[in-house]
């Protein structure tokens, strides 16, 4: 902005004009750069101008080695200490994030920054939304209204910035290569869970909580506790596989009805209720042909479905996240994939065989789930249109 000076400026006016300047500037230089010195005041300027998205300042912060490693165009899809939020909603969920800053650990040319994070539980609040089905809004629309308000559940946890001493102060380290592999270890975990093969799915989630272990980079400590949360829920999950199976038995079904789908292909529909006492994150069915009648009928063929599968994971908003409630029903319906010769010759017969229990609940309304308090340290509410994001962060 250039603000010009009225026709009866003085010289003296001028030089208080110049002096006010010269100060803003040494005021924005702390901001953009930091205290070369000071590891904590490193860390808080990196926090704060993360918080009023100055990237190119983030991105000058890091080190010479993540800065050789990624292009700030690739430092875009991945912040570190950032939330892990697709491009619409990356502006909205910082400005509900809190960073309290601490001490910092400082060996050689090595310095840890503990940080407490308080933010959108984004897992819970998924949930919390898709929980509220007569709610006529759009799913866009009670999200941005829930956060406006502050009615959504959040979760605290500590992390750190780990700061490498260099020739011209302490720098960020974020170790891209590293997250990127975790990235990738995580996604087969969660892969491994859907599939529920837990075991091997519990021995990726340790695989890559080890490598986060390996060598200390800012994000890391935040990233473990996530994924400890999930690792204990699929612990949990897979001790619970005894009663989950009995339990199917009260997962019932009603209103059966083969019939084409809207691709012209048989499927099966029906409503599914849920007559037990648990919410469930999944639901199985095994649909069995059969041919023969009385002592003569045998099973000739099998296949499972699973209409009800809920993530533990945030999904970004990109699908469902409805687990099936005590005392609720829901409508169901799929394809068969049977070859033609089974669908023509066998008759189906489909029943519930399996459940997962839900290790998060279904929260019902905003109280429950935990309204967020207004922060002193909060900025404003977020937007409803978020004005030019960063491109998407990856899901890890």
């Amino acid at each position: 902005m250039i603000v010009r000076a009225s026709g009866n400026t003085t010289v003296a006016d001028m030089k208080r004009s110049a002096s006010f300047g010269a100060v803003g500037i040494i005021l924005c230089a702390i901001l953009i750069s930091g205290c070369a010195g000071n590891p904590r005041t490193v860390a808080e300027t990196y926090l704060a101008n993360l918080k009023v998205f100055n990237y190119p300042a983030c991105y000058e912060a890091l080190s010479a080695k993540d800065r050789s490693d990624r292009t700030i165009e690739q430092f875009l899809v991945a912040i570190p200490i950032a939330p892990d939020v697709s491009r619409e909603w990356f502006k909205p969920i910082v400005l509900k994030t809190d960073y309290s800053v601490g001490e910092p650990s400082i060996e050689g040319n090595l310095a840890i920054v503990p940080v407490k994070v308080t933010a959108p539980d984004l897992a819970q609040w998924e949930r919390l939304l898709d929980a509220d089905q007569n709610d006529k809004d759009s799913l866009e629309k009670r999200a941005q209204d829930s956060l406006q308000q502050n009615h959504y559940p959040t979760i605290t946890y500590d992390d750190t910035v780990v700061l490498a001493k260099e020739s011209d102060g302490w720098k960020v380290v974020a170790d891209f290569p590293l997250k990127e592999s975790v990235a990738t270890l995580h996604k087969q975990a969660v892969e491994l869970y859907h599939k529920r093969d837990y075991d091997q799915a519990i021995a990726a989630y340790n695989s890559l909580l080890a490598e986060l272990a390996k060598t200390p980079a800012t994000g890391n400590k935040g990233l473990a506790s996530r994924y400890e949360s999930e690792l204990r829920m699929i612990e949990t999950t897979k001790s619970q596989v005894a009663e989950a199976q009995a339990y199917a038995a009260k997962v019932q079904l009603s209103n059966v009805d083969l019939k084409m789908t809207a691709a012209a292909v048989p499927g099966i529909f029906g409503k599914i209720t849920n007559r037990g006492d648990k919410p469930v994150d999944e639901v199985r069915m095994t649909v069995t042909y059969y041919e023969g009648r009385g002592a003569r009928r045998k099973a000739v063929y099998s296949e499972e479905h699973t209409p009800i599968d809920t993530p533990i994971e945030f999904s970004n908003f990109s699908r469902d996240v409805l687990p099936l409630a005590p005392n609720q029903s829901r409508d169901f319906g799929f394809r068969l994939n049977a070859p033609a010769e089974i669908q023509r010759d066998a008759k189906p017969d489909v029943a519930v065989t399996m459940v997962v229990f839900s290790q998060l609940g279904v929260p019902s309304t905003p109280s429950e789930a935990g309204a967020a308090p207004v922060s002193p340290k909060a900025p404003n509410p977020a937007p409803a249109a978020p004005q030019a994001p960063p491109p998407p962060m990856p899901k890890g």
